[in-house]
């Protein structure tokens, strides 16, 4: 009898000050001016502060999560996001849905480290009662 050794896919970190690459993104939604990403990553803790601007407002958002693959809850003022955060081989997937009152949106954003460690790419595909949209965000490491 032969067995077959499953090859464990190496968890990348993905700490760092990542800045919007917009000529490499393809967004369906209205491209920030500008953005950055800070990302703390102590596997399996995962903290992301990110700021983009518009305008000249910023738009922030910061979050932790642990990638561990079990539900999370978040409750905040008008919302309530629950969600996993896991690996799929070398890509961390962020898979949550957002509910506002009586609608609810889903959210999967898969992050991914290129094999330099100078680029990540973070695709994210989003469908709610309003808005529907695939975006590829592309950040270079500062």
């Amino acid at each position: 009898m032969a067995f077959i050794r499953i090859q464990e896919f190496q968890k990348p970190n993905l700490t760092g000050n990542w800045k919007f690459n917009p000529a490499k993104s393809k967004l369906q939604i209205p491209p920030p001016d500008s953005g950055v990403f800070r990302i703390d990553h102590r596997e399996p803790v995962f903290q992301v502060s990110r700021t983009f601007m518009y305008s000249g407002k910023p738009d922030e958002l910061s979050f932790s999560r642990t990638a561990d693959g079990k539900e999370f809850v978040e409750k905040g003022k008008d919302r309530t996001t629950t969600g996993r955060l896991y690996w799929e081989g070398s890509i961390l997937v962020l898979d949550e849905v957002i509910a506002l009152k009586d609608r609810k949106a889903t959210n999967v954003v898969r992050y991914e480290l290129s094999e330099d460690g100078k680029t990540l790419t973070a695709r994210e595909s989003f469908r709610g009662p309003i808005l529907k949209y695939d975006n590829i965000w592309v950040f270079d490491k500062q």
